[in-house]
């Protein structure tokens, strides 16, 4: 897995979130939101962006450009 997806997870299930609420907010199908934590696929810029916002953290973060969550 990429750190990405690695750290995805984490951070989501520290916030409380399920994957669901997750794809709802993206507006994408719980399963696409799985292929992201499974690091078969990643999101766009924008999906990123929204992301980042909704998990209180930075996109420099979730991408591995940075140890710290915010």
């Amino acid at each position: 897995m990429s750190i990405f997806s690695v750290r995805l997870q984490e951070i989501r299930e520290k916030r409380g979130f399920s994957r669901k609420e997750i794809a709802d907010i993206l507006e994408i199908t719980p399963r696409a939101y799985q292929y992201y934590e499974e690091g078969k696929r990643e999101p766009s810029y924008d999906k990123l962006v929204i992301l980042a916002q909704q998990l209180n953290t930075s996109s420099d973060y979730l991408l591995g450009l940075s140890d710290t969550p915010r």
